[in-house]
């Protein structure tokens, strides 16, 4: 009988004491079935896919495991703008603090005052953490910001306070709030790499990479969330093609790999008729602008898969997709 490896399991315990906690259950049901699976190896040969979904699974165990990494890392503390910003502690009291700071925000950033609206936001997190419309104020306040200094020195220093803003807010959010802070952290550090921040195109990709991996962790590879993280991805790299790195090469594997993972995934919605013709063809369109990327066109397997795989979705009469079985 062959043996299991999976490497990023070799820090996990081999026994549970406390299994309370619905994440320690579902660790010792991932453990279980390894330990059933391991005993079945002989007829793992007769199943197709059985090297493709202990991949997607290894990967999206890994990413959980470096995202659950990142939250419980300590954050550097925040760099604080300008004195214009305002100072002083902005609760009036304790009770109805949060409710005056959004207030005060939104009041702030109505009157163009976007300084004082990211004071604002940026000292209440430093009391407790913020919910996501206080941050997307913030965000949208830096960016003007940012705009308005265009042409000085101040718009790299705001630009950079503006991405380290958004990553001290990221630990202990939930999925799909760490899914939108990275969007957000992508505009940043897109600003910041425009304005001239080359060393930073490294953190950008790092960030862009994450958001698709996150967003793959809870939809399927041929889903138009999937394919508009995917397509950011690419369009970053395309971006930046003079630019040689781990993270860049990691990053065109990624997305060339994502492309394999949808079309794949592609032959099996219309054979079981799985979405409905126009979600299919909003999918066919973005992988479509996906493989007019330069660097996309340039791999010979991408190009020869594009040609086999990506037939018209079938359909009948009644505009209903036709079950090819």
């Amino acid at each position: 009988m062959r043996i299991f490896f999976f490497p990023e399991f070799d820090n996990f315990p081999t026994q549970f004491p406390n299994f309370q906690q619905p994440q320690m259950k579902r660790i010792q049901e991932i453990q279980q079935n390894l330990e059933r699976l391991s005993e079945m190896d002989e007829h793992l040969e007769n199943c197709e896919e059985w090297n493709f979904v202990a991949q997607e699974i290894v990967k999206k165990l890994s990413t959980i495991r470096k995202e659950v990494e990142r939250s419980v890392a300590t954050t550097p503390v925040l760099l604080t703008p300008p004195g214009s910003c305002g100072s002083g502690s902005i609760y009036s009291d304790t009770s109805s603090g949060i409710d005056n700071v959004y207030a005060e925000a939104v009041e702030a950033y109505d009157q163009q005052i976007y300084s004082r609206c990211v004071r604002l936001v940026e000292s209440a997190n430093r009391e407790s953490p913020v919910d996501m419309c206080l941050i997307s104020l913030a965000h949208h306040s830096y960016a003007e910001m940012v705009n308005a200094a265009s042409g000085s020195d101040d718009a790299m220093k705001f630009a950079k306070w503006w991405a380290e803003f958004l990553d001290s807010v990221e630990a202990g959010r939930g999925h799909s709030e760490k899914i939108e802070l990275l969007d957000y952290e992508a505009v940043a550090y897109e600003k910041i790499v425009r304005l001239g921040g080359i060393s930073d195109t490294e953190k950008l990709i790092e960030v862009v990479v994450r958001s698709y991996e996150m967003v793959t962790l809870l939809n399927r590879p041929y889903h138009i969330l999937s394919l508009q993280k995917l397509f950011r991805l690419a369009n970053v790299l395309n971006s930046e093609l003079d630019y040689e790195s781990d993270s860049f090469s990691y990053a065109k594997t990624v997305v060339l790999t994502g492309i394999q993972n949808v079309l794949r995934d592609r032959k099996k919605c219309s054979q079981l008729g799985k979405y409905m013709e126009h979600n299919m063809k909003m999918c066919d369109e973005l992988l479509g602008q996906i493989f007019d990327f330069e660097f996309v066109k340039k791999d010979e397997n991408s190009a020869s898969c594009r040609l086999m795989s990506m037939s018209p979705v079938p359909v009948d009469g009644q505009n209903n997709i036709v079950m090819r079985l």
